[in-house]
């Protein structure tokens, strides 16, 4: 089944989360424990969810850990479908 344009993890920050926090990104990032710049990059689709940026937003969002980092791989997973690559065959199965 082919994936539709996921959104970027930090686009939903930006858009759906931080409006509602009523912080700054700099606020937002000082809380999370990173620079504003790192936070920026992620608000900004430039940079990606780690599993530690994971496990600081579930904490500081009172979400269920692994979120955030499941919702980068489906966005690098989409860019990667997309992206023309060399078909690799399949290797025979062993008994």
């Amino acid at each position: 089944m082919e994936m539709h344009n996921p959104p970027h993890p930090g686009e939903l920050l930006k858009q759906d989360i931080l409006p509602t926090l009523d912080l700054t990104v700099s606020e937002f990032a000082e809380h999370l424990g990173v620079s504003r710049s790192h936070l920026s990059k992620i608000l900004n689709g430039h940079g990606g969810i780690t599993a530690e940026m994971d496990l600081k937003l579930s904490e500081a969002l009172s979400q269920p850990p692994g979120l955030w980092l499941r919702m980068q791989v489906n966005y690098d997973l989409w860019l990667a479908g997309k992206a023309p690559r060399t078909p690799v065959k399949p290797l025979p199965l062993v008994a």
